[in-house]
């Protein structure tokens, strides 16, 4: 078996951050790969209708914009808040496609798994030995074929969501909830585009009180406007109606939303019924309606309300299966990485994206050598995270990894 060279690098993720850490890492000298599961940028798709709450200038990192500028790339207006498609196709496919990265970037590739060669998690417990041996991933492509890969060093940014979190009481699935998952949306619809006729007119019950919710239930709000007998039934968690967004907001955007969430909340809209205390307990599905029933406690009272669709937006948690065969060490409480998380949870970072938290690549580091989780990721599910934080973490990472990768 070929032993890789030692200025190998693998990045897991085709995203923003993980792109980004790909182009700055070529400028080092590193020999990086991506692997994508999906398609690039697939994340940002599956929210491309909803317009960001950063401006261009706060969203393209910076070895992104010196790689695309050298490929005769034109900087969008840096003032403008672009939507997930608009980043998606005049950012990320452009740099993906540049000559440098092109045959860089592997899509349909799911890493499923990752440890070290010929070393057990167990075995080499805190001996900075394990990083004589590379990562070993087993990579699974579009049409089921697995191949093992192997590199020096790995940063995972897969980000968090494409597992969002259960809506259930505690955290865990309600009754049912599993098994009709696959027909309940767990992301922000596209009530006024694409998905206009699966809410128009209809009763919808929508689950959250973070900003996925707050621009779901805002969306149903204008399509009730506009179309007879829709109505939303909005259950949160929080119980005050000037719950959600951060005091003098410095972004114009989501300040907008959460003015327009709170007065939701407190009854400026008749389509919009707002539950606050609400905890799930579980749904069915009527195949002859074709209608949910949503059980929940309100105040501690049991409350059943019958719906047509079900929109359930409450947040997304890290998938840490793909390198269980690895020291990593990551928060009980957030499932970030876990000196990170304590940095979180002890400072004004935790609370709002725009305070930058401090602590550069040791706060990043785990007790397997060369190797970084960044990105929403790192997060856990915290949800205090901004794409120029994780443009840093690309940063501060390459920098810890380029003194054994590259001799420097």
């Amino acid at each position: 078996m070929n032993t890789p060279a030692r200025h190998s690098l693998a990045v897991l993720g085709a995203g923003p951050v993980g792109l980004e850490a790909a182009a700055a890492a070529l400028e080092l000298g590193f020999d990086v790969h991506v692997f994508e599961r999906g398609e690039v940028g697939a994340h940002l798709r599956g929210w491309g209708h909803v317009r960001m709450f950063t401006p261009w200038t706060m969203n393209v990192g910076p070895a992104t914009a010196r790689l695309l500028k050298a490929n005769g790339w034109t900087a969008p207006p840096a003032d403008e808040c672009p939507t997930g498609d608009e980043f998606a196709d005049r950012v990320l496919l452009p740099l993906a496609a540049t000559p440098e990265l092109k045959g860089r970037v592997h899509t349909h590739e799911q890493v499923v798994q990752v440890s070290r060669r010929a070393t057990l998690r167990h075995e080499r417990i805190g001996d900075p030995a394990r990083a004589d041996e590379p990562f070993r991933m087993l990579v699974r492509n579009a049409g089921g074929h697995e191949s093992l890969i192997h590199a020096f060093s790995l940063i995972d940014a897969t980000g968090t969501f494409g597992t969002p979190a259960w809506a259930g009481t505690g955290g865990i699935p309600g009754r049912n909830e599993q098994y009709l998952a696959p027909q309940m949306s767990y992301r922000p619809d596209d009530v006024l585009g694409l998905r206009r006729e699966r809410h128009a007119g209809k009763r919808t019950h929508v689950v959250g009180g973070g900003a996925s919710a707050a621009t779901t239930v805002v969306a149903l709000a204008k399509l009730a406007a506009e179309v007879p007998g829709t109505s939303v039934v909005w259950a949160t968690r929080g119980t005050e109606a000037d719950a959600g967004g951060v005091v003098n907001d410095p972004l114009p955007a989501r300040a907008a939303l959460f003015a327009a969430a709170r007065a939701l909340r407190e009854g400026s809209d008749p389509a919009i019924a707002w539950f606050g205390g609400a905890e799930i307990e579980g749904f069915e599905y009527n195949t002859g309606t074709h209608k949910y029933r949503v059980t929940f406690l309100c105040g501690g009272q049991p409350r059943i309300e019958e719906v047509e669709q079900v929109v359930l937006n409450v947040g997304y948690v890290p998938d840490h299966s793909i390198t269980a065969g690895l020291h990593a060490h990551f928060c009980w409480a957030t499932g970030g990485a876990m000196k990170l998380s304590a940095a979180l949870l002890g400072s004004e970072a935790g609370a709002d994206c725009m305070v930058a938290p401090e602590g550069g690549a040791g706060v990043l580091a785990h007790p397997e050598p060369d190797y970084f989780v960044i990105g929403a990721k790192s997060y856990g599910r915290n949800s205090a995270f901004l794409l120029r934080t994780g443009y840093q973490q690309a940063a501060d990472a390459l920098a810890a990894l380029a003194p054994s990768a590259l001799g420097r």
